[in-house]
C-alpha cells in the first residue's frame, strides 16, 4: 500500500512582530498523589459503584468505570510541553495564535506558592471559556504590564476558576 500524504491547509505566515516573551508550560499539572490519595479513591469510587448496582442504576455504574479508567490511563501519560508566545500582536498558545482584538481581557492570579495562573478570555469562546496558562517562574508584574498595552485587565477576578482550584484539591 501506498503512503499518501495528508494534505493540510496551510495558512499564509504573517509578520507577527518582535517576542516580548516566551515560555514552556505543561498541559496539565501531573499531581504527586500518595498512597492515602488512592485508597480514598478506590473507596469513594467502589462506594459509590456498589451504591450504583445495588441502586439498579447500571449507567452510573459504567460512568464511575470509565471515569476510573480515564483518571487511569491519565496517570500513566507524560504531559506535553505547550509554549507561550506574546507577540507585539498578538499570542501564540500550542499552535493557535489570538490577535489582540480575538480577545476580550486577562487576569494574572498570582498566590505563590500554589497559584500562578494567567487567564485569557477570547472573545468569540463558546460558553465563555477561558484559557488557563500556568506562570511557572514568570514575572508576573513583568508580564501584566506588557499586556496591558494591549489588552483589558479582569480586575474582578481575585481567584482562580473553581474547576482550577478543584483539580489542584482533589489532584486530579
Amino acid at each position: 500500500m501506498r503512503y499518501m500524504a495528508e494534505k493540510k491547509t496551510i495558512q499564509p505566515e504573517f509578520n507577527r512582530g518582535r517576542i516580548f516573551q516566551q515560555w514552556k508550560f505543561p498541559e496539565y499539572e501531573k499531581p504527586d498523589r500518595g498512597i492515602l490519595w488512592y485508597i480514598i479513591a478506590i473507596g469513594f469510587g467502589g462506594g459509590l459503584l456498589l451504591f450504583a448496582i445495588n441502586d439498579g442504576n447500571f449507567l452510573f455504574a459504567l460512568i464511575i468505570l470509565l471515569f476510573a479508567l480515564i483518571l487511569f490511563t491519565h496517570h500513566r501519560q507524560e504531559p506535553t510541553e505547550i509554549s507561550f508566545i506574546l507577540y507585539e500582536t498578538g499570542i501564540l498558545i500550542g499552535d493557535r495564535f489570538y490577535l489582540f482584538r480575538q480577545i476580550d481581557s486577562f487576569a494574572i492570579i498570582y498566590e505563590p506558592p500554589m497559584v500562578k495562573v494567567l487567564y485569557i478570555m477570547p472573545r468569540n469562546a463558546v460558553l465563555r471559556k477561558e484559557l488557563s496558562i500556568p506562570l511557572g517562574k514568570q514575572n508576573p508584574v513583568q508580564l501584566r504590564a506588557l499586556l496591558l498595552d494591549y489588552l483589558e485587565e479582569d480586575l474582578d477576578r481575585e481567584e482562580e476558576t473553581v474547576s482550577d482550584m478543584a483539580t489542584r484539591i482533589f489532584k486530579l
